[in-house]
Order: C-alpha cells, then sequence, then structure tokens
C-alpha cells in the first residue's frame, strides 16, 4: 500500500537523517511563520481568533504567538496560531504542490513538543516529516484538484497528524492510523475567494485540529483506513480523477526532503502573483518609471496563475490579495506589497485602480509549457507600454524567496524584524531570533520562549 510506504519513510525520519541544509531551512520555516503569525493576531480576523479561543478555558500547555506569549491547551494554542499564521498572505508555499505547508505543520509541533517537553531536534525533525507528506499529497492531487480544494487544508490535518505523531512517539502502525484519520477529516473549497471571505485562516486551524486528534487517538488504539491516500475509495481519486499516485513514493530513497524546495513570500498576497510583482521591482529598479506615464500591462503567465488571481474588480480588502491587477499597480505605486497596502485607502485610490483597468492577465503557451514541464516555475512576463509609445518587458521565472532564488538568514531576520518591529521588543525579538538559529541546541523546546512572557 502507498500509504504505508509513504508512512513508514515519515516515521523513520530523524534529526540525524537530515542534511545540515535541511536543518537550517527548516529552522528559517519556524522563524518565518511565528513573524507572520504575530502579524496575523492585530489583523481583523486575527482579532476574531484570539476572542474565539479567549473563550476555550484549560492549561497552559503551549504558547499562543502574540505580543503577550501568554498560555494555552495545546491544541487551542496550534489552532489559533495556525488561524493567524495564513492571515496576511506571508506565510510560506511548496510550488509544486501549491501548498503553505508552514501553516499546518509547524504550530501543531511546537505546541505538541511543548506539552511533551521535547527537543529541538525532535521538532526539526517532525516539521521535516510534516512537509514530506504535505508536499507529496499537493503533488499528488495538483493542478487538477486545485479548482475546488484548497490544497493547504486538504494536506493540512497529514502534515499535523504526521509533525505530532512523531513528537508524541507514535510507533509505525499508529502513525499509519493516525495518518487514516487525518485523511477522512481532510476538507476546505476554494469557494471562499469568490467573496473575499475569512475562510481560508478557519481551514488551517480546522487542519492543525483535526491533525493533532488524529494522532492523539491513534495514540489510545483508534483505527483508521490503512491506504487513506490512494485506496478505491481514498482521498485521491475522492479529489481528482487526475491523480498522480506515484508522486506519494517518488524518489523516496534518496531522502531529498520535501522542505528543501519551499519557498518564502516577500510580498503579502498570492504567491501567484509574485514573478509578476518581482518583475515590476526589477523594472523599476532599472528604468524607475512613473507610474502616471503607464498606458497599457499585459500580465502572460500560465493557466494556473490566471485562474487565480485574474481578479479586476476584487469585492473586498482580502480579495486585492488574490488579484494580479492590483498587485501589480501597487508594486508600482508603493514600491513594496507590505500587508500595508492592501488597505481600502490604497485599494480605492484611483490611480491604483486606472492601473488596474489597463492590466490584462493573458495564458502564454511558452509559459504554460514552463509549468507543465516544472510545476516548481510560476512565471510570468510583463509587457508594460508608455504613453511615450515604449515598451518594457520583463520576464520572472523564480521571484525573490522561490528556494531557486532564495532567502538567506539576513533575509530572513530582516523579514522577521519588519512584520514584529511594532509588536515585540527589540530584545525580545533578537532573543526569538537567537533562539530559533540554535533550535537544535535546546533540550526543551519550551526554551524556545521562556525569555519572552
Amino acid at each position: 500500500m502507498l500509504t504505508k510506504q509513504l508512512s513508514d519513510f515519515l516515521h523513520g525520519i530523524t534529526y540525524e537523517s537530515l542534511s545540515p541544509e535541511t536543518v537550517e531551512v527548516t529552522k528559517m520555516c519556524v522563524e518565518d511563520l511565528i513573524g507572520v503569525a504575530l502579524a496575523g493576531t492585530v489583523q481583523p480576523q486575527g482579532t476574531i481568533w484570539n476572542s474565539y479561543f479567549a473563550q476555550k478555558h484549560g492549561d497552559a500547555e503551549a504558547t499562543v504567538w502574540a505580543p503577550d506569549w501568554h498560555g494555552a491547551l495545546c491544541e487551542n494554542a496550534a489552532a489559533l496560531n495556525a488561524a493567524c499564521s495564513h492571515v496576511i498572505d506571508m506565510d510560506d508555499v511548496h510550488n509544486s504542490s501549491i501548498t503553505h505547508l508552514g501553516a499546518v505543520t509547524i504550530p501543531a509541533a511546537l505546541a505538541v513538543a511543548q506539552k511533551y517537553h521535547r527537543s529541538g531536534k525532535e521538532v526539526i525533525a517532525a516539521i521535516v516529516a510534516g512537509y514530506e507528506i504535505g508536499a507529496r499529497i499537493g503533488e499528488a492531487i495538483n493542478p487538477s484538484a486545485y479548482h475546488y480544494w484548497h490544497t493547504t487544508s486538504v494536506v493540512g490535518s497529514f502534515c499535523a497528524a504526521v509533525a505530532a505523531g512523531k513528537l508524541m512517539g507514535l510507533t509505525a502502525d499508529q502513525l499509519l492510523h493516525a495518518i487514516g484519520s487525518a485523511g477522512t477529516q481532510a476538507a476546505g473549497l476554494w469557494q471562499f475567494i469568490v467573496d473575499g471571505a475569512m475562510s481560508k485562516t478557519l481551514h488551517t486551524a480546522n487542519a492543525t485540529l483535526c491533525g493533532i486528534r488524529a494522532a492523539e487517538l491513534a495514540s489510545l488504539g483508534f483505527t483508521a483506513a490503512q491506504d487513506i491516500l490512494a485506496g478505491d475509495r481514498g482521498l485521491l481519486g475522492a479529489l481528482t480523477p487526475d491523480n498522480k499516485p506515484e508522486a506519494l513514493v517518488k524518489d523516496l530513497d534518496k531522502k531529498e526532503y520535501k522542505i528543501l524546495s519551499n519557498s518564502f513570500k516577500p510580498y503579502a498576497c498570492c504567491r501567484h502573483t509574485h514573478s509578476a510583482d518581482y518583475c515590476v521591482d526589477l523594472i523599476q529598479q532599472e528604468h524607475a518609471l512613473d507610474p502616471k506615464h503607464i498606458v497599457r500591462i499585459t500580465d502572460y503567465t500560465y493557466q494556473v496563475a490566471k485562474d487565480t488571481v485574474d481578479a479586476p474588480s476584487p469585492a473586498t480588502p482580502y480579495g486585492f490579495k488574490f488579484s494580479a491587477q492590483y498587485c501589480i499597480a501597487a508594486c508600482f505605486l508603493h514600491g513594496n506589497l507590505q500587508d500595508s497596502v492592501f488597505t481600502p485607502a490604497c485599494t480605492s485610490d484611483p490611480e491604483a485602480q486606472r492601473l488596474m483597468a489597463c492590466t490584462t492577465v493573458v495564458v502564454d503557451d511558452r509559459l504554460e509549457g514552463l509549468y507543465q514541464k516544472d510545476p516548481n516555475q510560476w512565471p510570468h512576463r510583463l509587457e508594460v507600454e508608455l504613453d511615450d509609445g515604449r515598451v518594457i518587458t520583463q520576464e520572472v521565472i523564480y521571484p525573490f524567496g522561490d528556494f531557486n532564488n532564495p532567502f538567506d538568514w539576513d533575509a530572513a531576520h530582516t523579514k522577521f524584524h519588519g512584520l514584529t518591529r511594532d509588536l515585540l521588543s527589540e530584545d525580545q525579538r533578537n532573543a526569538l531570533t537567537q533562539a530559533v538559529t540554535t533550535l537544535e541546541k535546546l533540550e526543551d523546546v519550551n526554551d524556545l520562549f521562556s525569555s519572552l512572557s
């Protein structure tokens, strides 16, 4: 059974099996997600989620990533952190699976590790395993499932279950049952994007709760489907007839973990716009255009991007994060795509609206071919026509933050400090970044947060 083959592989992942590069990238993922979650706590959605979980009392088993660093029940802390991680759309993304793996893996891993006082090394191995199953399932169902199914939500229960299960010390059989229970709870539909609604954060919170529940039940002897992924009535067939079960176990023997093909986000918007956004950055570095002279912008790209972010008239402020037209316009006008440029004042600006109206998103056969050949390539080519007749063209396949054009620790720290400067003191920020960069040295992961409360 393919599910068992994958489960056994995940069960065998240890810190000692990881390369130094894998360890460094994993720690970078932890710092990135905590910073993104902290920024999300003070947004309207974050406030709602904090109010929701404030009504649920229990022992302080794990830390909530908020400026006061209060404690909560393990599963509540994990779900709240997972929700806030997905608020501002700056959490990491795995290209070929079209999945935000950090938001559904790291909150579960850290919360469960705090409850059971696990070491930093154990946490790192659990996170790598959680990313691995999520990426492989996403690759097995996409791009065909992506039209209806929010992959992060669908694979999130698996990511959380595997990470939690490893930290709970599940046996190989128990981990397989945890995966089975995670799969029967998998869900998450894209219809919310039509309304610009808040369901995206519900998806990550619920997936995390489902995953932890699945691991806890398995630890008590609760059984589940043995081939939940590739079975005749399993997940892959239910999500799309165009599934690729071989992706679940492809190249397992090479131990080239999927977390190494993960990407970070410098822009607070849908990752399908990022190559276009980076085109703008590169154009402005070379030409320093005055946006008022732009009369036409054509964004050539691949089909999935057009389906996801071709939104000339978003209905809500959140919807503008999924509009290539607005992201391109805002990047020209503001020189950045931080969360602050997605306010109603910015999105309703007449010049932004003018640039959006003259921007068209078009599927380009060559760029679609690049994506089909290698789904890690999310290419865009911008043609920008000016009122003097000049046409400036820029193409990007790998934007900054992509694993082919990656962050280093300086970039990671810069992003973290930028997101949290108004929320944490300099001493707190420095203490947390120092603790994360030396995570493997912690005997008890609770020490990650001990100096912040």
